[in-house]
Order: structure tokens, then sequence, then C-alpha cells
């Protein structure tokens, strides 16, 4: 155990709570850092933003689109993710 906490010393660390403190901000910003790509994808294949997307009509009446409405939901919870 002291060889582990010397090594977590060595690097900076001064606690096992630090380094499962850095690792989950690393684990964070890396899921924020996925749903913002997947923002990005998807405001360039619909070239709009997601709030004009929604107030668009989607297609004719009777008529659903399925891709359209799995990359909403798709885009809308890493939209929300981000936030």
């Amino acid at each position: 155990m002291e060889e582990f906490q010397e090594m977590l010393f060595s690097e900076g660390y001064d606690s096992t709570k630090a380094v499962v403190r850095n690792w989950a901000l690393l684990v964070s910003l890396s899921r924020v850092e996925q749903y913002r790509a997947e923002c990005e994808f998807f405001q360039k294949k619909y070239g709009t933003s997601i709030e004009e997307l929604n107030f668009r009509p989607h297609d004719e009446k009777n008529h659903e689109n399925f891709e359209i409405e799995d990359d909403m939901a798709d885009w809308q919870f890493s939209s929300e993710a981000v936030k």
C-alpha cells in the first residue's frame, strides 16, 4: 500500500480521493466532448440548429420519417447532456 501511495504522490496526487476525483472529471469531460461532437454532426447533417429543426414540418401529413425522429431524439439527448 505504501508503494501505491508513493506512486500517487510522485504523480502529484495527495490522496486516493484526489485520484478518483480527477478520474471522474476526465470521464465527465470525455462524455461532454462526445455529446458535443454528436450535436455538431447533426447540425451539419441538417444544416440548422435543433431548435430550428423542431419548428419545421417534418414531412407530408400521415407520413412518418423515422430517421429524422431517431436523429431528433439522439440530438435532443446529446444537447441536454451537454447542458
